[in-house]
């Protein structure tokens, strides 16, 4: 028998649930906790996770209607979001000057991963 979703179906549905948990515990624990600025950062952090979330989705679907690799891609986007995002989550929380350079490489993680699928996607051979 085989499993309804994938895994990264599963991994998209939970960066979703969190993405809302931690969109509502910044509206209402945080808002009075943290300056504007951070506030702002912890909102950037939770929509690319709700975004990029729907985008391994999206790919995770094509992959099993097309039937074709896009795991190397997905997990670059698994990557992007948990060093894009919780980098900013860490920022906001426990500032460290460290975590800062983490910021950029999820971000580059993400655009990896969304070409890599794009290439592999337009490269995909057609049924005649």
């Amino acid at each position: 028998m085989t499993c309804p979703i994938s895994r990264f179906s599963a991994m998209s549905l939970l960066f979703l649930a969190f993405a809302v948990a931690l969109g509502a515990m910044g509206s209402h624990f945080l808002e009075s906790k943290l300056s504007s600025g951070l506030l702002d950062t912890w909102e950037t952090a939770v929509q690319y996770q709700f975004w990029n979330a729907l985008g391994l989705m999206g790919l995770s679907l094509l992959e099993r209607s097309y039937r074709i690799s896009l795991g190397l891609a997905m997990k670059f986007i698994v990557a992007g979001i948990v060093l894009f995002s919780g980098s900013l989550y860490v920022l906001c929380l426990a500032p460290n000057p460290w975590i800062v350079y983490l910021t950029p490489l999820g971000g580059l993680s993400l655009l990896i991963g969304y070409t890599g699928a794009a290439i592999r996607l337009v490269r995909m051979p057609t049924e005649n």
